[in-house]
């Protein structure tokens, strides 16, 4: 498990982050429910990103959003990561809207043809990336850590 806080692997049997003294009961209780409450709210502060997996989401229900909608985003939406899925749904609008736009001249043709495929090309490799990510335990989650109570810098 790596540590939410400071970024630091934490051992397995080991019951606290030795760099920042980070609970590992804390990191296993989080949550995402809260994490999004607290993002609608302005609480940025109390959020912290983690790829442990919290009990309130299911994982392989992020697999198959990020599976089958992914392109738009659905699976971050799912997990309160707004600004990313709005991103990768923006991406895909702005491809579609330039190889829809009537190609009248050379110039207009080839630019259009540009900048679909460039942001088509960034929607597909989030969209890849962030399925690989899944599957491989690092898509990052954002939690509330129990209790509100991050460690002290002593």
């Amino acid at each position: 498990m790596v540590c939410p806080n400071c970024g630091n692997k934490i051992p397995k049997e080991a019951t606290h982050c030795a760099y920042c003294k980070l609970s590992v009961e804390k990191i296993t209780s989080a949550s995402n429910y809260e994490a999004k409450r607290a993002i609608r709210n302005k609480e940025r502060d109390r959020v912290v990103l983690t790829a442990y997996v919290p009990y309130d989401v299911n994982r392989t229900k992020l697999l198959l959003l990020c599976i089958f909608l992914g392109w738009s985003g659905a699976h971050c939406y799912y997990v309160g990561r707004m600004g990313r899925g709005f991103t990768m749904l923006a991406c895909l609008i702005i491809g579609i809207f330039c190889v829809a736009i009537p190609q009248t001249w050379v110039l207009h043709a080839y630019l259009s043809g540009v900048v679909a495929g460039a942001f088509g090309f960034a929607c597909v490799f989030t969209w890849w990336f962030d399925i690989l990510n899944i599957c491989l335990r690092r898509f990052k989650i954002p939690v509330v850590l129990k209790d509100n109570e991050m460690p002290n810098d002593e």
